[in-house]
């Protein structure tokens, strides 16, 4: 389905109004984890090498739009260290709870929307690839020598942000975590997390697998290494009380505003199904 047909279809289904009573009766502790790789933005194009990820990039202008709709709509911000207290009973889960964050540790996230996050007091979370901030490796089959590149943050960028991001691992080299033995899974996990604490001094209790991959097994050690909390569960909303395993909404280049609304309302199940059944 083209995008222009995909507007037509979910602006007739918003228009109904179902989405929006649901979203203000059903939805008021439903927690949405919304997932960004990077913010791109012309200015910053070629400096980053953005051709060679663009398919994960949403604009600068996009990311401000999305976000100001969230504060509009009456959204509660959240890191994951406030999911901890809630878990723990220390707090309750606020109406309309969100929980905004990256993965990979692109340094337009640094350029881009760290900026905007900071402007509109928004808290986030990224997740990082130590290799990938070492200038070890850029993910991608490419001629862009990784010592030379500037795709990825620097540990002093991602020290001076802080005081917006919380900061979890997203492992050592971004490795498909079912194509490793298990000692291989504790060390990717294990070995990112005390490198990311002794280069920022910030507590890790957050682990985004690569490429969502994971069984039972992984699963069982993520729990093992102490991680608090653990993402690629699943697409979709966290409507229980337990927090540790969470679904996540990817947020995409494709995504219209109307479409953003679209995967934060009632219809997010069917547009999901849609999209799979697109890729047949």
């Amino acid at each position: 389905m083209s995008v222009f047909l995909q507007n037509v279809f979910w602006s007739g289904v918003s228009l109904s109004g179902i989405s929006f009573l649901y979203r203000l009766f059903f939805m008021r502790r439903t927690l949405a984890l919304l997932g960004y790789h990077s913010i791109s933005h012309e200015s910053s194009t070629a400096e980053t090498h953005n051709e060679i990820y663009k398919h994960l990039s949403v604009s600068a202008g996009m990311f401000e739009k999305q976000m100001r709709w969230l504060q509009r709509h009456d959204y509660v911000f959240l890191r994951f260290s406030d999911l901890l207290e809630i878990r723990e009973g220390k707090r309750t889960m606020p109406p309309r709870p969100v929980l905004v964050y990256f993965d990979d540790g692109y340094k337009d996230n640094y350029l881009n929307a760290y900026p905007v996050l900071k402007r509109l007091g928004i808290p986030a979370t990224i997740f990082v690839v130590t290799d990938c901030l070492d200038k070890k490796k850029i993910l991608w089959e490419s001629g862009v020598n990784p010592k030379e590149a500037n795709i990825f943050l620097s540990w002093e960028e991602l020290r001076e942000m802080r005081d917006v991001f919380d900061i979890g691992t997203h492992t050592v080299t971004h490795r498909k975590l079912t194509s490793l033995g298990p000692e291989e899974v504790r060390e990717e996990f294990i070995q990112s997390r005390a490198y990311i604490e002794k280069q920022t001094g910030a507590r890790v209790i957050a682990v985004s697998y690569p490429k969502s991959r994971f069984t039972q097994e992984i699963q069982k050690i993520a729990a093992e290494c102490g991680f608090e909390f653990v993402l690629s569960h699943g697409r979709g909303f966290r409507h229980s009380a337990d927090l540790r395993y969470l679904e996540k909404i990817p947020v995409g280049p494709g995504d219209t505003m109307r479409l953003f609304t679209v995967k934060l309302s009632l219809y997010y199940p069917l547009y999901s199904l849609i999209r799979w059944i697109s890729h047949l």
